[in-house]
């Protein structure tokens, strides 16, 4: 009897045969970009130049005109039905588009619906914004000076930038040792900001059945189970509740963790599909890609 080559052998500490290159290979993979369904509406977002600042007004008018839009979204519409606002998978909140303060560059102001990907980015383009900037504060150990501005004005008590306090160990010992120590070495690092960079930008396409009231959210997620509940959550007061939401996961163009936030383009194109009845699609350009999405590191 031949012996057994590596080649024979399967399991922890070998390779695996790849099953699914030919379909890729093939140009037969199945991306959000791909999902085109009838009556399929575009979204594109309106995102802030600045840092920091104050939303005196927002004028849709001239995009109203752009043949082929239909519909400007801003942060006032959405709080109307109490979704200017959603909860986070860490138990936190965020904005899906302000009401009144942009908190960092490229944040979502408004949000265009068009009857094409090229009407919503010119719809865009005629949203004029008009800011008041205020002086950002862009490092974090600054940004707990008694003087800083306080950011998460929605948190009721909340006055400063601390988001938590945590520790772990006897920190009478930790102490003691460190003054009795002959050296004490102290040194700060910086670890730099990375970004993952998906070969596919984040998207979705929001179809809301107002017949059956069912909502199916086709994403480029990492975490459809995590992201339905989220949804769930989000909707539950328009009576949107978990078993009436579907999260359809797709071929996947990369996560690396970078899909596996709800993002605002998400909540916003759901919104849009309840409102109008129609399914409503959101792509990210690559721009918006490196500017919006999470971050790591830094």
């Amino acid at each position: 009897m031949a012996p057994k080559t590596s080649a024979d052998i399967c399991g922890m500490g070998h390779s695996m045969k790849r099953k699914e290159d030919p379909r890729f290979l093939q140009g037969k993979g199945n991306y959000i970009d791909d999902i085109v369904l009838p009556d399929m509406l575009w979204l594109d977002i309106v995102r802030s130049p600045i840092a920091y600042g104050k939303i005196k007004s927002i004028d849709s008018s001239k995009a109203l005109e752009v043949p082929g839009v239909l519909a400007v979204l801003t942060g006032k519409d959405l709080e109307a039905y109490n979704l200017h606002w959603m909860p986070t998978l860490m138990s936190d909140t965020q904005m899906v588009l302000p009401t009144d303060t942009v908190m960092y560059q490229a944040q979502e102001v408004a949000a265009v619906i068009a009857t094409s990907r090229y009407a919503a980015a010119d719809g865009v383009a005629a949203v004029e914004v008009d800011y008041e900037p205020m002086k950002p504060v862009i490092d974090p150990f600054k940004a707990l000076d008694e003087d800083a501005p306080v950011l998460r004005t929605d948190k009721e008590g909340q006055t400063d930038n601390r988001i938590w306090h945590w520790e772990a160990g006897d920190k009478e010992a930790t102490d003691k040792v460190f003054e009795e120590a002959d050296v004490v070495v102290r040194e700060s690092m910086h670890v730099p900001r990375i970004h993952v960079a998906s070969i596919e930008t984040c998207g979705c396409v929001a179809d809301f059945n107002p017949v059956e009231g069912h909502l199916t959210v086709y994403m480029t997620t990492q975490a459809p189970h995590a992201i339905r509940t989220v949804l769930a959550l989000v909707a539950g007061h328009v009576g949107l509740s978990e078993e009436k939401i579907r999260v359809v996961s797709p071929d996947i163009g990369g996560g690396f963790g970078g899909k596996v936030p709800v993002y605002p383009g998400y909540v916003v194109a759901i919104a849009a599909s309840v409102v109008l009845g129609k399914p409503v699609k959101w792509i990210e350009d690559r721009m918006e890609n490196l500017q919006a999405d999470s971050f790591a590191r830094d």
